[in-house]
């Protein structure tokens, strides 16, 4: 990969349309002196969580369930504590029972992404786990995340 086109997959934080401040802890240092890689995820979850709750409205009484399909980090340049993180969340892809969410980490005041990937969801049904559609308002709010971020 060119310098050039590196720097192209960096993202920014007008990629992104769903923020989540997450503030660092003593413990998510290494003996390195950054937060560790297993962190970035739980960083990443909370942002997928904090979406799926408040701007999805999923919550445990509608029958439905998020199931983790596939997880993908991408470490730029590390973070620290002390520290607050700026989590961000835009929607990549909406399918009929699933969805694509691409994410990044940016540092207080940082442009560019410290970290970036991705994280499908599959919903199923609570009752059975077998895959279920979407409902149409979790679905909508969904494409109108996903239209703050296409680029045109």
């Amino acid at each position: 990969m060119s310098a050039a086109s590196d720097d192209q997959a960096r993202p920014r934080r007008a990629d992104y349309a769903h923020f989540v401040p997450v503030q660092t802890r003593w413990s998510d240092n290494d003996q390195m002196g950054h937060i560790n890689n297993v962190e970035y995820y739980r960083f990443f979850e909370f942002v997928v969580i904090h979406f799926t709750h408040n701007v999805l409205k999923c919550t445990m009484l509608d029958g439905l369930s998020p199931y983790s399909a596939e997880t993908l980090c991408r470490f730029r340049k590390p973070l620290s504590f002390p520290g607050t993180i700026d989590a961000a969340l835009r929607v990549e892809h909406v399918g009929r029972t699933s969805v694509r969410y691409g994410l990044a980490l940016f540092a207080e005041g940082d442009d560019e992404a410290a970290a970036h990937g991705h994280w499908v969801h599959v919903f199923v049904g609570r009752d059975n786990e077998k895959p279920r559609e979407l409902p149409a308002p979790m679905r909508q709010a969904m494409l109108d995340t996903m239209a703050k971020t296409r680029k045109a």
